[in-house]
């Protein structure tokens, strides 16, 4: 008896695709990395296609992203939650994320503004 897998290959797919964009990588960059192409990674990221993975790849894919193979393969978590709420934190977590490089980045600004005032201040007194 053949077993479907398709549910499970499913939410594999969909965690490599989160931890790929997680990690500011292209799907391109990902498939060059572990030696396959754009296409074969977009059909395994794809929640429509239903596309096997070898677990020599899948290892080769965790360790690019540099990720445990049991965050990819424990899909308890979301298979048996809605995926929409999956992509929903995973989609704050990248708010949460961007909004921490732009607090970051204002936060530099200052410090440069600060740099220029007080290196000036310093110049006029010599």
């Amino acid at each position: 008896m053949k077993e479907d897998f398709r549910e499970e290959m499913r939410c594999i797919g969909m965690k490599i695709a989160g931890f790929r964009r997680l990690r500011n990588m292209t799907q391109e960059e990902l498939a060059e990395k572990v030696n396959i192409s754009k296409s074969y990674l977009s059909h395994i990221e794809s929640a429509s296609a239903n596309k096997n993975i070898s677990l020599p790849l899948l290892i080769r894919v965790s360790k690019a992203l540099d990720v445990e193979l049991a965050l990819l393969t424990d899909i308890d978590g979301i298979f048996k939650s809605d995926l929409k709420n999956f992509w929903s934190d995973m989609k704050e977590t990248f708010e949460g994320i961007k909004k921490l490089n732009d607090d970051m980045d204002k936060m530099l600004e200052q410090f440069e503004k600060a740099d220029k005032i007080f290196s000036s201040r310093g110049a006029d007194e010599k």
